[in-house]
């Protein structure tokens, strides 16, 4: 494979130079080349977030050419673009590449809507991140299967202020704090917790008092087992409350998991028909286009403020119920 082209540039994702030996793919949208290997495993194109902008890759330095013998046409002959195989380019033309292997258009393995009125073009747009895994989930989804989001399982519904469902979101996230604060009103469950407390620190100091030697060390520990147990059997309701609240988080944590796809998958359809029956969109259509672009993706900065709020809450909530000795 000749890659004299791209011997002076860098993969953008392994940031490493190009050789005469490697296989090197390019980015249909802008040109970009970049190791095969470096394209399956980022899954899109190095500059992929450049594409939004228009980008259009260049190479560093242009190799040398060798001289083209003169040839009667004026125009082709002031026309860097030209070659013998090829037509002649405007002026101020982007620098086109040679390509080495053409990436086919990935969209053109799904139907051409995802719902009436909302095209695969459009969705993958809104999407943006992660495309091509839930484009092939809603597409299962409307033919009847099930999916299962891992990334909502863990992260609740922290996820869906990412993926920009705020309202379903907010409200995941105030059910899952509730459940976390039941205990808390629970006084068993209090005293329960004050009790371990006071028995790890009693441990500690043990231990750091001890002369280390194993059958102290050992003792200490016997003790601290036998002094929690024992408040656990003085205090049932608490343990129950706690085990409550658990499997509770637990069946919640496995429900978002299982309806986050197809909440994603409506989220998306609706929020791309109402950007389509707008004035505005129907008038433009590139900045139809530019809607669905800035409105759709993710949003993480909302995500780690929606969970640094929660864990200020429940720190104040903690604060006050010790002040009243709750």
């Amino acid at each position: 494979m000749n890659n004299f082209r791209y011997t002076n540039e860098k993969c953008p994702v392994c940031n490493e130079a190009f050789t005469e030996d490697s296989e090197i793919v390019v980015c249909p949208l802008c040109g970009t080349p970049q190791h095969r290997d470096c394209y399956k495993k980022n899954g899109e194109c190095g500059n992929s977030e450049k594409h939004n902008d228009g980008f259009v890759w260049k190479p560093e330095a242009e190799p040398e050419k060798p001289e083209q013998p003169v040839d009667r046409n004026p125009q082709l002959n002031n026309n860097p673009y030209a070659n013998s195989n090829a037509e002649a380019s405007p002026d101020n033309a982007p620098f086109q590449p040679q390509i080495v292997y053409q990436m086919p258009n990935l969209l053109n393995v799904y139907p051409p809507e995802i719902d009436d009125g909302v095209s695969t073009e459009d969705a993958a747009g809104f999407i943006k991140k992660n495309t091509h895994t839930y484009l092939r989930k809603f597409f299962a989804i409307k033919s009847g299967k099930r999916t299962f989001n891992i990334a909502a399982f863990f992260f609740g519904g922290y996820w869906f202020i990412y993926r920009k469902m705020y309202k379903l979101g907010a409200i995941f996230i105030a059910i899952t704090f509730a459940l976390s604060a039941i205990p808390l009103f629970v006084p068993q469950y209090v005293q329960l917790q004050k009790e371990i407390d006071n028995i790890s620190y009693e441990y500690e100091n043990t231990v750091e008092n001890s002369d280390g030697s194993i059958d102290e060390l050992n003792s200490a520990m016997n003790q601290m087992y036998s002094s929690i147990f024992a408040a656990v059997k003085k205090h049932p309701a608490g343990v129950a409350v706690s085990a409550v609240t658990l499997i509770g988080d637990f069946a919640l944590s496995i429900y978002l998991g299982i309806i986050a796809d197809k909440k994603y998958r409506e989220h998306v359809e609706k929020s791309v028909k109402a950007i389509n029956c707008s004035d505005e969109a129907v008038r433009n259509e590139d900045f139809r286009k530019l809607r669905i672009l800035s409105e759709g993706g993710t949003t993480f900065g909302y995500a780690i403020l929606s969970l640094l709020a929660v864990s200020g809450i429940n720190y104040a909530l903690s604060a006050i119920l010790n002040m009243f000795n709750m």
